[in-house]
């Protein structure tokens, strides 16, 4: 397998302190040789460290399944008693509220059975006011730092699970796994208000997307250097182990007509399941007889409809 022709993913480890661009911009000016764009699947805080994922080579074009389909771990630790603009330590405090005593002496496990009862399944959340969605054009926290506060509508996530590792008040150290766009510090924020008082994380690390975690991740000193031996496939991983689905084999003829965008039953293709797939919602990796990885497929009415086609797929047909 050539991994200098073939959709890669890179699982980083991103340090405190630098933004998801910084790292992005690093890995662009340090990859030496040509790679085409470059991006990353789900941005991380600057006080954040832990998973980032940057795709190249017609990865990063598969950003928004990445990002939707694959569920997000995250490790935390809260203090209760102050609120910030930010939901997070990095800013001033703002607004003073200790939790209530009822709430002080309750157990680590009498603590947790609340909060699974409360957040467990289905979790509408609204977007932190200082975050990176958009609003009229901007980013959210653009219009803080233009003075305007912007509070959009909820929208549905997922808490797929939810462990408190320790409390010793103020400090409540948790770990939670959760659907894509959940913003920790909203939901710590929301916890402090359920106790009566105010809240914000004084850390946070993303230990995994989907089977990519945090352990295996690429510390700073493995990143690649300008003109420096830098081993790919030690540390790249095809985009498709990335995101885990069911596949589709196609002939040459049927390629040519998937590469085009058309559409034919699915009793004409051969389907493969993947022991382990990902996720459960209905998508397929389509890929030629040679194994190439032509992009993603979806069933709607028993046909095949190609929804992605990755260009250096197509360019191989042309």
């Amino acid at each position: 397998m050539d991994y200098t022709k073939i959709p890669l993913v890179f699982n980083v480890r991103k340090p405190i302190g630098v933004s998801s661009f910084d790292v992005v911009h690093y890995f662009k000016k340090n990859l030496s040789f040509d790679f085409g764009k470059i991006g990353h699947f789900g941005t991380l805080d600057p006080f954040a460290e832990g998973v980032l994922l940057i795709g190249i080579q017609g990865a990063q074009k598969l950003n928004d399944y990445v990002h939707r389909l694959l569920p997000k771990t995250y490790r935390a630790r809260g203090v209760f008693g102050g609120k910030t603009q930010t939901g997070d330590l990095t800013a001033p405090i703002i607004e003073t509220k200790e939790i209530s005593d009822h709430w002080k002496n309750k157990s680590r496990e009498e603590l947790e059975a609340f909060l699974g009862e409360k957040f467990l399944g289905e979790y509408w959340q609204r977007p932190h006011a200082v975050s990176a969605v958009k609003f009229e054009g901007k980013r959210l926290y653009q219009h803080v730092l233009e003075g305007r506060i912007i509070e959009k509508e909820k929208v549905k996530r997922e808490i797929y699970s939810f462990e408190i590792i320790d409390y010793q008040y103020p400090y409540f150290d948790f770990e939670v796994t959760v659907s894509s766009g959940t913003y920790v510090r909203s939901l710590f924020e929301e916890i402090a208000t359920l106790f009566e008082g105010l809240g914000a994380l004084e850390t946070l690390e993303r230990l995994s997307i989907g089977t990519l975690n945090v352990d295996h991740a690429m510390k700073q000193e493995q990143w690649p250097v300008k003109n420096n031996s830098f081993l790919l496939e030690s540390f790249a991983i095809p985009l498709d182990q990335v995101l885990e689905l069911d596949h589709i084999v196609l002939n040459l003829a049927q390629t040519k007509r998937y590469l085009q965008g058309q559409r034919y039953p699915l009793i004409e293709v051969e389907k493969r399941s993947n022991p382990k797939p990902i996720c459960s919602e209905n998508y397929y990796w389509v890929y030629n007889e040679d194994g190439t990885l032509l992009g993603l497929g979806r069933p709607i009415s028993m046909e095949l409809h190609a929804i992605f086609n990755l260009k250096l797929s197509i360019s191989l047909f042309s």
